[in-house]
């Protein structure tokens, strides 16, 4: 297995090339913007070439870096990664491998000192400012996988290089088209780099700090609509790092989650197969476990006297539901595999028993509503002065 590790085994230290990049860049896009604006108004294309790489490049890094490589939600075809390994390297966000080795360990070790992203240290730090430590080299166990893949090796061996002929070539050849250099360096790349950057580095920090937490309570990852748009997609991070394997982060219709919609095209048309779906079932079992816990810890803030009862209630509930659930889960299983044409009498009889459970299970997800409301409507003990 060929070695990637680029980094000093020193971790301590300033990042250098990454601070001077992100601030000349910042710096840049403030002085240049209004210079522009002042003699210059942009046209109509090179506003519209700026939005198609803006939405090419995040594209790339959710449904590419994240969802394909970093949590292997789907497979896709040899031209599909070609294309997303391009736009990802004209977003400027590392190589692939680099990338996913850092998300796979902000997962594994998500909110302690270990997590690169160290969401407890405070927005600016998970915002940009982990950055500009120095790299820790790369533990090839966490992305073993992505070293088999030689597109990915070889991005990765010559990301610094690359990263700058996309992007010059990119810049130049626009500016070429409109006539425009100035306006393609100012919008095509300054602009764009700003917008997707500050994008995805809000899945770092906002989407663990300002949201709902309806599947855990147990990390600090949050749900919430307006994240995701600003982050195209990512912020329903609560249900991803609860099930990070399932391709969409919004898994509700209504959504929005461009990502999980390009995939699912992609399946249609022939280019992605194996999309990872977290079973509605199994979804429901865990957000009866959330509401759990949400209300014993409500409870412990009560004299016991008073909230024994609702204890053994919120137990006694909670367990009902999930081995219901996890029954339905059992027989919907078997159900699927049973050939109808082959054994009518038990296709039909586990579908009835399928039936019978998902409306006991509407029934007691009903009671479970109301008595969570009820408990949720106790007045805990207040600290007294």
């Amino acid at each position: 297995m060929p070695s990637v590790s680029d980094a000093p085994r020193e971790t301590r230290g300033i990042n250098w090339v990454a601070l001077i990049f992100i601030v000349s860049y910042h710096l840049a896009l403030l002085v240049g913007m209004p210079l522009y604006l002042l003699s210059n108004t942009p046209s109509w294309s090179l506003i519209g070439w700026t939005a198609f790489l803006l939405v090419s490049t995040l594209l790339a890094i959710t449904a590419g870096y994240h969802r394909l490589y970093a949590h292997r939600t789907y497979r896709t075809r040899k031209v599909v990664e070609g294309i997303m390994v391009f736009f990802g390297t004209l977003a400027t966000q590392g190589s692939v491998i680099r990338w996913a080795h850092d998300h796979r360990i902000h997962h594994s070790h998500l909110d302690t000192e270990e997590d690169p992203y160290d969401t407890p240290k405070g927005f600016w730090h998970s915002h940009v400012l982990w950055m500009f430590k120095k790299n820790k080299p790369i533990d090839e166990r966490y992305v073993k996988d992505l070293l088999k893949n030689k597109l990915l090796v070889f991005q990765h061996r010559h990301y610094g290089v690359l990263m700058t002929v996309t992007n010059a070539l990119v810049v130049l050849g626009i500016g070429w088209l409109t006539g425009d250099f100035f306006g393609a360096l100012v919008f095509v790349f300054l602009l764009r780099l700003f917008l997707a950057h500050h994008s995805t580095w809000f899945i770092n920090s906002l989407a663990h700090m300002w949201g709902s937490k309806p599947y855990s309570t147990e990390h600090s990852a949050v749900n919430n609509f307006i994240l995701a748009l600003l982050t195209y997609g990512e912020g329903y991070h609560n249900y991803h790092h609860t099930f990070a394997t399932d391709y969409r982060n919004g898994v509700r219709w209504y959504q929005f989650d461009p990502p999980k919609y390009l995939i699912w095209l992609l399946e249609k048309v022939g280019l992605a197969s194996d999309l990872k779906r977290t079973d509605r079932l199994i979804i429901k079992k865990q957000l009866v476990q959330a509401d759990r816990k949400l209300l014993l810890d409500h409870l412990n803030n009560l004299p016991e006297e008073e909230s024994s009862a609702f204890r053994q209630a919120v137990e006694k509930m909670s367990d009902k539901l999930s081995e219901t659930i996890v029954s339905a889960k059992t027989v919907m299983d078997r159900y699927r595999s049973v050939d109808r044409t082959e054994d009518p009498s038990e296709w039909e009889e586990l579908r009835e028993r399928f039936r019978t459970l998902r409306q006991e299970i509407q029934h007691d997800l009903k009671t479970w509503r109301r008595l969570c409301r009820l408990v949720l409507d106790l007045e805990p003990v207040r600290a007294r002065g």
